[in-house]
């Protein structure tokens, strides 16, 4: 930023340098969760919380706010918030309009004069189009088979710059199943891998296994986690260093579906799924590719699992299908063939 002398700012009124009125918009049409109303937060409000409160006068979901920039100052950083901080952006490291310090993402500006910005989307540089710029993915890791010890469980990715400590995971329930929400970009590829304790502990994950994604650059080879997210999504407890569910962490979810049957297999797209469920339960079918992008969902509470699916829409190849309830998941292998 340039820097403002006592003699810059007495010239100011002879220079005839005035201020910028900047006009913010956001469109929330794309929005999946509640609020009340967005605000706009950055360097020129001391990121001051609801003192700049946005309207939709004309109820279309674009809300808008002009902000006066003092003379003299050159780039602003900026995000969207709603409800007093009560929920605001999480923007992707990298996109064309953000800037990155440390684990903080935020908006950047070059000012210009008077500016009516176009009305982007919540967490996008971009403005809304028919489906929704990003979801909203629960993210669930297993701790009872961790042999080590440990205060928090971290999600660390390239959604937050691998920042450590800074995305702590909750287990509510003190099942030792925690879990996390994050907003995330569709159809863009996330990597991501568990921790502990920021990076006292990290999985290593086995290169090969289906849930993961190895790339070489100049700091080495790496092997994560990855999701190739097109809508929300709750994301199966799977084991730390694993992708599929612990095995051994009680009769009840160990054998809450028995006899899973998936056929044909391979098949040319119509696919019968069965199975014995021991009780009632609120069951959610996924199929996924290899990229973790989803292909089909389905959610039925149920007694019996006696599913027919059609993939006949998507390419051949392997696919990953995931049968979860609340007392745990599995997951199967389809072939698919044209």
């Amino acid at each position: 930023m340039k820097k403002i002398t006592l003699l810059s700012l007495l010239l100011i009124p002879f220079l005839g340098i005035s201020q910028s009125n900047i006009t913010f918009q956001v469109d929330m049409n794309n929005y999946v969760g509640a609020f009340t109303t967005p605000e706009v937060n950055g360097t020129f409000n001391n990121w001051c919380g609801n003192c700049a409160a946005m309207s939709d006068a004309n109820n279309d979901g674009i809300w808008e706010i002009t902000i006066p920039i003092a003379a003299g100052v050159d780039t602003i950083e900026y995000k969207f918030s709603a409800d007093n901080w009560n929920i605001q952006e999480s923007l992707t490291p990298g996109l064309p309009c953000t800037k990155t310090t440390g684990p903080n993402t935020n908006r950047i500006l070059a000012i210009s004069g008077n500016t009516t910005l176009p009305a982007v989307c919540w967490n996008s540089c971009t403005t809304c189009s028919g489906t929704p710029a990003t979801s909203n993915v629960t993210f669930q890791v297993d701790m009872n088979d961790y042999t080590g010890t440990y205060t928090n469980v971290n999600l660390n990715g390239t959604f937050n710059n691998w920042c450590g400590g800074c995305a702590v995971m909750t287990d509510a329930n003190s099942d030792g199943v925690y879990e996390l929400t994050v907003n995330l970009p569709n159809n863009d590829t996330s990597e991501f891998k568990f921790t502990v304790d920021g990076w006292t502990g990290q999985e290593m994950l086995t290169q090969g296994d289906p849930c993961t994604k190895t790339t070489t650059d100049a700091g080495g080879t790496f092997t994560n986690r990855f999701i190739v997210p097109a809508a929300d999504t709750t994301l199966p407890a799977v084991c730390w260093e694993s992708c599929s569910a612990c095995s051994g962490i009680g009769f009840e979810e160990e054998n809450w579906i028995q006899n899973v049957s998936i056929s044909p297999n391979p098949s040319n797209g119509v696919v019968q799924i069965s199975g014995l469920l021991l009780s009632e339960s609120e069951i959610e079918i996924t199929v996924t590719d290899l990229q973790g992008r989803i292909v089909y969902r389905d959610a039925k509470k149920a007694t019996s699992l006696n599913e027919t699916i059609n993939l006949s829409n998507v390419n051949s190849g392997l696919y990953m299908v995931n049968i979860t309830s609340e007392f745990g998941s599995n997951t199967e292998k389809i072939m698919i063939t044209r």
